[in-house]
């Protein structure tokens, strides 16, 4: 119903980096070169940076959804002021789920090192296992190869941001 063509274009741009993030989740299970036996033993473990993708949870977005339907039916809202309403509240939940991740990570060896907020998206380094165990938390859609925040950061800055340039690189 809301013009959503800014997610949907960075979730295009990611979509191409789909069979690559497969690659690269199976590269990361490699790094060790034993297929993950560990016989080195000596504890160090390979960093890996890739891009992470959040996203607020459905049922906060279908209420959002449905409070502005329901104050365009009502004529408080046209569907511009609507459509621009719309954009800004999903940012800010967006912008939530990336917090969420943000408090959660600090169990795991993850480090958050940039967001493009109003995408959800993080750029983050850890170990290989420490990535894919982020991948159980509520909220994350996907681990993509570090080139895709790139691209989210530059739509971002092309694009009309819905939530301030600053965000799109702050840090905790």
């Amino acid at each position: 119903m809301f013009d959503d063509t800014d997610r949907r274009r960075f979730l295009q741009l990611a979509g191409t980096g789909t069979a690559l993030s497969m690659a690269g989740c199976s590269a990361l299970s490699n790094h060790d070169g034993d297929g993950g036996a560990g016989a080195g033993g000596d504890g160090e473990a390979e960093m890996t940076t890739v891009t992470l993708g959040v996203q607020p949870d459905e049922e906060s977005l279908q209420e959002l959804q449905s409070n502005i339907s329901s104050r365009v039916e009502s004529g408080e809202l046209g569907r511009m002021e609507a459509q621009q309403e719309f954009r800004t509240q999903r940012a800010e939940l967006t912008s939530a789920a990336v917090d969420r991740f943000r408090n959660r990570s600090e169990d795991l060896s993850v480090s958050v090192d940039e967001t493009v907020d109003e995408f959800g998206v993080l750029l983050v380094t850890g170990e290989p296992a420490a990535l894919l165990e982020s991948l159980g938390f509520d909220g994350v859609n996907g681990l993509f190869p570090a080139a895709v925040f790139e691209e989210a950061r530059a739509q971002a800055d092309t694009g009309a941001p819905t939530s301030g340039p600053e965000n799109g690189s702050e840090m905790a």
